[in-house]
Parts: C-alpha cells; structure tokens; sequence
C-alpha cells in the first residue's frame, strides 16, 4: 500500500483538485457559450495546478500567492488581453488594468446580460480568475496538509457562483453538479491512504454513479422556478429613437417609398417587426421596451406559448426561419426581425426580453446581423375560446393634460361597440374591427400624420383618409376602449427581390397578398365578395407566411412600411391584426388588408362565417373557457419521474449492503497470512466506526484504538481488540511472520467485536452509519 504522503499519491491528487476547479467552471455553461468556456477553463486549471506544483516544497506559501497572482495575469494577457499585452503576452498596466477592472464588472455584466453572454465579452475573466484561486487553493491545500476532503471546499463556491448565475441561462448546471460530486468522492479515496486494490474498485462504482447523474439530473422534475438574483437587478433603460416615436416616422418613410432601408436574404414572406409601441400618453405611441445586451438567446416573453423555457421547433406550433440583415439608410437603433426572434447575433445587439424586440448599440449602414425567428400559428379553433389577457397596462386609455377625461373617449368607446356588433366571441370582436377600419378610410399614403386622441377622431369621423400610422392607432384606441388589451406593432412588409421593380398606383411596393387580391376586376360583384371571403386579412393568427420559392435577398424600402395593432389572449400571447386597407383596392368596397399573410385571411374567415356556434361557456369570473391542451408525452414523463428516482434509491441501496460484504470477503480471502490479518483489522475498525464509535486508524495506534473502542462497548470487548490490536502490531512491525492459525484467529476475534457492537448499539444508529456515503469508501 502507498503511503500517503507518497509523491505519486500526492500527484494524483493534484490532478483530481484540477479536475474539480475545471468541473466547476464549466458549470458556466449556458452563461457563456462551451466554445468559448472551455479554451477559458482549461488555461486556468491546468495552470495554477502546474505552477501549484512547480513551488510546493521550494516556496513559502506567503511567497507562492503572489507568484500564482503574476501567473494568472500572465496568462489572462496571453489569452483575453492579448491587444492590451506587451508582445502579445507579457501584462502591461493596461492588461492589468482590464483583467482587474472585468473582474470587478463581470456580475453586473452577467446579471443585465441575456445568457449566454457575447462569444467576445471579457465577463469570461471573472471565470478564469475564479478557476485560477480555486485550483490554487485547493493544491496548496493538498501539498501542504494532510486533510482529505477540505483541498475540494476550495472549488466549491465556484460551482456555487456558476449555478446562481446561470438560472437564467439556456444550460444546466446538473451534470458538471454530478461530475464535481464524483470528483470529492474520488479525491477522498485518493486522500484516505487507501490501497490501489481500493482505489480499482471504487473508480468504476464512481464512474457508473457519476454517469447515471449526468444523463437523469438534467430530466428529474424541479419544485419549483430556481430563484433568479437578476430580479433585484434593475435593467438599463431602452435606449431612445432620437427622441422619435418608430410611429411618427412611418408618414416620412411613406413619402419616399424609394428609400432603400436594408435588405434581407430569407426563405419567407413574413412581415418584419422593428419596434412594439404599448404605452399611450393621449398624443403619441412609444416603448417601454428596456433593452439587455445578448449573446444570441432571445427568451420567451410573459404570456407565451412556451413559458416552461422549451425551445421551439419547427413542430411545435411555430416555423423556423432564418434572416441575414444588411443595413442601409434605416436609422437606428431599431432593427427588423420576422414575429418573435429567437437567436440574435450581431454587432452590439441588444434585446427587449418583454416583447423579443432588438435593437444595435452601433447600429450604422452597411451593419449585417442573422436572426433566428418562430413564426407563431394558430387555429380559428383556440382563438374563438381565447379570453383576453389580464394586461391592464395594455388597456390604458390616459386623460388628458389638465387631468380631465377626453370626450373622445366616449366616442371611441361608442365607435367600437357599433363596428362589433353581434361578435360572439373577443377574437370575432378584434377581427370585425379590423374589418370595419379597413371599409370606413381610404388609405391615402399623403394623408397627415399624427395619432393622437384628436388626430384619431378627425381621421374616424371627418377626414376617412389616412395612411397605416392611422389605421393601427385607431383599432389600438378603439379595442382598448372595448377591453381588448392592444399593441402597436411598426415594421415592413417582406420587400421584393432586387431585380423586381416595386410598382404601384403610389410608386410603393406591392406585396402579395395585395397584388395577388387585385388580379379580378374591380366591379365585378363576385370578384369582389370572392376577394372579401378568400382575402379578408383582419387577423393575422400567428403572422406565419408562406415560403418564397427559392429564397435570395429581399430590398425592403420606404414603402414596404407597415403598422399593425396586437391583441393579448390568455395561452396564446399577442396575436396581430391588419387593419389597413390595400392602396389598390380602398373605398371600392373590398376588404383586403394591406400586407396581411395567408393566414391571416383563413382564420378571419373562419372565425367570421360561423355565426351559429354557440358562445364559450363562461366561468363564475366571466371569462372564457379556454380548451384543454393535452400535453403529449406527459405520461411517460410522469412514469420516467417516477422509475428513475426509485431506480436510484434501489441502486444506492445495493450497493451499500453488497460493496461493504464483497470487501470484507476479499478480505478474509486474501494470499498470504500477513493481509488476511491486515483485512481483520482494518474491517474491524470499518465496523467500529459504522457503530459511531470514534476511533481512526490513520491517527491512532492499535492500542489507542482498542482503548477507545472498549470505553464505547464494555470490559468484555477488552480481549477481543487487545488480541486483534496485537496481532496487525505484529503483522506490521513484528520480526517474525504471522501463519494462517494467527490470521484464523484474527476473523474470530473480529467476529467477536462484531457480536458486541450488535449487542451494544442501537440497531437505528447502525442503520444510519451503514445507509452513510461513507461506508462505501472503508
């Protein structure tokens, strides 16, 4: 047996301690991104565990610390700050001054940051200086003591820090959880002065335990949502359009339809959102968005489909589609993306987690991005049972300045009941609003700008001619006033190829649905209802589009802008409705939507044609009853909750009854006479402190160890131990060998100490020592 002090023991244990501080800064995992994480990781194990080693026994520990200090920072230069370095690895005051400085900001960084961080942020020195003291530490502690678990305490509140920031992050932090854990295990063997024999043995059981943690941890049903520290956060403020609302710019966009803004290569003909307006002051729509940088995640926001964290895929009720951006004359900071993104990456990308929002910190011309959106879908079946959401912010209708009540309020009020009408359901109400604006004005693209209270009302009332800045207020205003809470939403429509020139009565862009909806004649009465039934485009249930064949880069202009308004239903989210009129086809008695999707015209009628379904019932508060979706799969994951806790118990349990026997038989079966005495004693000891007894073969001789066992069970188990506590004196120091009559002799009297500790101890308290960690490890 190796002793433990042993050079090759000491080594080993090193390497474990490394193993340890390198688990734990993976654990980061899902704060930053692996490929980034790991390179980090590695330098910062590896290497405080060589120059741990390099000074053991040649350094003072008092002299070690800042030498491992000049170390770190050695190697963070050569890493994170080779720009700031000298010759690209020797730290420079200023590399100093930026491992220092990162971090001292890396939390604050991490905790207003949608995870993972930025592949380029320099947050990932906090993770390379906390690996770096972990594993310094817990060498120092393995070189320099003789504790056997304490050297894994060190990287401990690494995994800890790893874990509490990464609650909000895409990864888990369960499986490097379970390799940390199987590492303490194996750095206790290693530490205990077990025998290699031992150490055999209990590498496979750890290895085994260790896997089974990987591959159920990250499955096993959770309690509850883990508290989140970003909460106490407060977020930084959005940043301002220039003081300009994106809806006051639509009439300046409108009047150079030529304007080329950005272009986009896409296989979709999804309209593309730039800004979501939720907030009314009786004059002009703007944001509330607050923005947080991102290293591409964009999460799920409050009210939507997936709000258990579950990436969507392109089965799961939304289309996958995929954007590359090149900016040209659109201001920013604003930028387009189709529906709700869900990865963004880019130059100084930032994100509004309420409503998937992006926006560029340098944002400029000629600035590319790519963005991975979930075009939403829906069914007429789940909108005619939709409820609307509790949003009161989104039913806001404010007073005026003088804090009195606008008399338009009344009339808008008055104005929404009329449109909707004998709508028997909130999403036939949306829907027959949408339709009634559409009918009422005329899109005129040189109509006056302005939506506020007074604007709203000119435009309803006298003027009947506005552009789709007017048409998305007014159905805002008008189905707030009727309890639906409303958005509006600024952004294009998809744009046309660049060989495609964008022809139009106004010299705008033409987009599908419109063109497509304009090919019958004008006055023909069945064109026209045919038109009203198969292109009617109030609702856009989800906004999903169909595919442009062949895909290629799209030139969106001036004229491709678009406004629409959003309605928040329960399980469902913000649902968009089109209430502009196409500019071909307005005031000629059709009911075509300006930039509506396929969709959007299929569901509206079949919300709208079935006026003889019965309403919803309706629950004692009122609302709606919402269909029951059935989760698939739940069963199984029911049962897999259920087998794979119990299998574990049932694991854990074997192995605690069988490892302990098969030990004592080897034991008791060994080759020559001196180990089967060795075996006795050391099974003997095993027992005494399975019984609480506390006695330690590593700090006590035989005798102090048969001392202090015959206090704990009584005169009678004098003879037993002083005999056993004479014969491993003899086996060890002894002269003269032992034979098979001495080792005979030590399994009786061993058997004889087990029949008192039987007899003697409670038999809960041996349960309790026997079911303990430990016993799998003596």
């Amino acid at each position: 047996m190796l002793p433990v002090e042993s050079p090759v023991r000491r080594l080993v244990a090193v390497g474990v301690v490394v193993l340890l501080a390198a688990a734990a800064g993976l654990a980061f995992d899902g704060v930053f991104a692996l490929e980034a994480l790991w390179p980090v990781v590695a330098v910062a194990a590896g290497g405080a565990g060589v120059v741990a080693l390099l000074l053991a026994g040649r350094v003072p520990l008092w002299g070690a610390i800042p030498i491992s200090v000049l170390a770190w920072l050695t190697a963070v230069s050569a890493t994170l700050f080779r720009a700031e370095a000298w010759l690209g690895f020797v730290p420079s005051p200023a590399a100093v001054r930026a491992a220092l400085v990162g971090v001292r900001d890396a939390g604050g960084q991490l905790l207003t940051t949608i995870l993972p961080a930025a592949p380029d942020s320099t947050a990932v020195v906090l993770v390379s200086f906390l690996v770096w003291a972990a594993t310094t530490a817990g060498a120092e502690l393995t070189l320099r003591s003789r504790a056997v678990l304490l050297p894994a305490l060190a990287a401990l509140p690494v995994l800890a820090v790893a874990i509490v920031f990464g609650v909000a992050g895409a990864g888990s932090a369960v499986p490097y959880a379970a390799v940390f854990a199987g590492l303490v295990l194996l750095l206790a063997l290693v530490r205990s002065g077990r025998s290699l024999g031992s150490l055999a043995a209990g590498v496979p059981m750890l290895a085994v335990l260790v896997l089974v943690g990987v591959l159920v941890g990250p499955v096993l049903p959770v309690a509850g949502r883990p508290y989140d520290v970003r909460e106490l956060v407060e977020q930084p403020p959005p940043r301002p359009m220039s003081g300009v609302s994106a809806l006051d710019q639509v009439s300046a966009w409108l009047q150079n339809p030529q304007r080329e803004l950005f272009t986009v290569s896409t296989t979709s003909e999804a309209n593309l959102r730039l800004a979501v307006l939720d907030t009314f002051d009786g004059v002009s729509w703007t944001s509330s968005a607050g923005f947080v940088p991102t290293g591409g995640r964009v999460p799920e926001g409050p009210g939507e489909r997936d709000t258990a964290g579950q990436q969507d895929t392109a089965d799961d009720r939304r289309d996958i589609v995929e954007q590359r951006f090149t900016l040209q004359k659109l201001p920013g900071p604003w930028l387009p993306a189709a529906d709700r993104p869900l990865r963004a990456t880019g130059p100084g990308l930032v994100v509004d987690p309420a409503t998937g929002a992006l926006a560029g910190t340098r944002a400029r011309e000629g600035m590319t991005y790519q963005v991975t959106s979930g075009i939403r879908r829906y069914t007429a079946e789940e909108l005619r049972d939709a409820t609307p959401a509790a949003d009161p912010a989104a039913l806001r209708l404010p007073d005026g300045p003088d804090g009195r009540t606008p008399p338009q309020r009344a009339r808008l009020r008055d104005l929404a009941r009329r449109a909707t009408a004998g709508a028997r359901n909130p999403a036939q109400q949306a829907a027959r609003l949408a339709a009634y604006l559409r009918k009422l004005a005329v899109n005129d693209v040189n109509a006056p700008p302005g939506h506020g209270y007074r604007s709203i009302e000119f435009f309803l009332t006298e003027s009947k001619r506005g552009t789709t800045e007017q048409f998305a207020a007014s159905f805002a205003l008008l189905a707030r006033s009727i309890g639906l809470p409303t958005r509006i939403v600024v952004g294009f429509r998809p744009g046309d190829p660049p060989a495609a020139p964008p022809k139009g009565p106004t010299g705008a862009a033409i987009s599908g649905a419109t063109s497509r909806a304009a090919d019958g004649p004008a006055g023909d009465a069945t064109g026209g209802a045919a038109g009203a039934a198969g292109g009617a485009a109030g609702a856009v249930a989800g906004g999903a589009a169909s595919a442009v064949v062949g895909g290629g880069v799209r030139q969106v202009r001036g004229g491709d802008v678009l406004a629409w308004a959003e309605v928040a239903f329960d399980g469902i989210g913000w649902v968009p409705f089109y209430p502009t009129p196409s500019r071909t086809r307005a005031g000629e008695g059709g009911d075509v939507a300006e930039g509506a999707p396929k969709q959007a015209r299929e569901i509206e009628q079949a919300i709208n044609s079935d006026s003889s379904e019965p309403k919803p019932a309706k629950t004692p508060t009122g609302r709606s009853t919402p269909t029951p979706q059935p989760q698939p799969g739940s069963g199984g994951s029911m049962l897999l909750w259920l087998v794979v806790p119990a299998g574990l118990v049932v694991f854990y349990l074997v192995a605690v009854a069988v490892v302990p026997a098969v030990r004592r038989v080897r034991a008791r079966r060994a080759a020559s006479p001196g180990a089967r005495v060795a075996g006795a004693w050391r099974q003997t000891v095993a027992r005494l402190r399975r019984a609480g007894v506390a006695v330690s073969s590593g700090a006590l001789t035989a005798r102090e160890v048969a001392s202090r066992a015959e206090a704990e069970l009584g005169p009678e188990a004098r003879e037993p131990l002083t005999v056993l506590a004479d014969l491993a004196n003899l086996t060890t120091f002894g002269a003269a060998p032992v034979d098979h009559a001495d080792a005979d002799l030590a399994w009786r009297q061993h058997a004889a100490v087990d029949a008192l500790v039987r007899r003697r101890v409670p038999v809960t308290r041996r349960l309790v020592r026997r079911l303990s960690p430990l016993s799998l490890l003596r």
